[in-house]
């Protein structure tokens, strides 16, 4: 029997799909397993004419090359986000890509942590324990509504804005990256995915497909209930099961990690520890009448007004 040594610390699939509503495939997955744990990404594109296709793909790629090749930290992982948002940018500034962008969320794996960068609303989950946690907030209009207490859960799954994303890389020529961190355990089981999986299924469903299945059959079973339930949008899953061995050791941006008895930890970015701010852009309603002409209504009655006084103060004067 092999030692424990020679056991496998990560398991993971992942799989992608363009669903049964699209022709087209917007979405761009990755994996990759290394000695210390691993690299793995979801992203969802947009833009239409393939840029959306194109921009996911890029973030993909960017982000993979960079990672592969560093010393895993926060920083790191934030400038590999900071690069594909600047490429993705700059593609983007061609009148044939307006409005190019694609959600990102990489879980990058140095065994006993886990960092985790987030931006749209591709979503991390951790099952732990029988306890299902998402790990990230999404960026999107309807997201920020429910954290303010103004839509529940159930309103914005059918609202007409629940595809209304407020933060994409490629968006702004500056990124807004979350960053987070935790300390993992044996038996923990990370799901990134898609909104065309987590707005199909229930968290319910999702945590009993990854309890219940080794990751390979888990993404199919996933993609497969997705389809069946209308495949409306593309779908995508990564699956990562910690093996029964994580090693013991330290890194130098860990102490938190450590400190949270294996909770997660939004991480700050920078080496001064600068505190990202959000940048929200929302839909408009359409403008009624008032708003669209209203202030020229105004100024056309403020000039009337003066014509009006200087007549009569400078106009000629009536006849006797």
């Amino acid at each position: 029997m092999p030692g424990s040594e020679s056991l496998p610390m990560v398991y993971a699939a992942a799989l992608t799909d363009p669903g049964r509503k699209r022709a087209l495939n917007e979405d761009a997955v990755a994996q990759m397993v290394t000695p210390y744990g691993g690299i793995f990404i979801v992203a969802d594109g947009m833009g239409g004419h393939r840029t959306g296709e194109v921009a996911s793909q890029m973030a993909v790629d960017r982000v993979l090359e960079m990672l592969r090749q560093s010393e895993p930290s926060p920083q790191t992982l934030l400038e590999a986000y900071e690069a594909a948002n600047e490429a993705i940018y700059l593609a983007g500034q061609k009148p044939e890509s307006r409005g190019m962008g694609t959600t990102c969320t990489t879980l990058w794996l140095d065994l006993p942590y886990a960092l985790i960068a987030h931006v749209g609303d591709s979503r991390a989950y951790l099952l732990r324990d029988g306890e299902f946690t998402q790990l990230t907030q999404d960026h999107s209009w309807v997201a920020d509504r429910v954290r303010q207490g103004l839509l529940t859960e159930e309103e914005a799954r059918s609202h007409r804005w629940r595809n209304v994303i407020t933060n994409a890389l490629g968006s702004f020529p500056a990124a807004r990256v979350d960053l987070v961190g935790l300390k993992v355990r044996p038996g923990d089981v990370f799901l990134l995915c898609s909104d065309g999986l987590s707005g199909v299924l229930e968290d319910r469903v999702l945590s009993e497909m990854i309890l219940t299945n080794p990751p390979e059959p888990a993404v199919a079973k996933l993609v497969k209930l997705a389809n069946d339930w209308g495949g409306a949008d593309n779908i995508s899953a990564v699956v990562v099961t910690i093996g029964s061995q994580v090693p013991v050791r330290s890194r130098p941006y860990a102490l938190p990690l450590e400190t949270s008895q294996g909770q997660p930890v939004r991480l700050q970015s920078g080496t001064d520890l600068e505190v990202l701010t959000t940048r929200v852009s929302e839909p408009s309603p359409p403008a009624s009448f008032w708003q669209r002409w209203g202030s020229v209504i105004l100024l056309l009655l403020w000039f009337g007004l003066l014509g009006f006084v200087l007549f009569n103060q400078f106009g000629p004067s009536p006849r006797p």
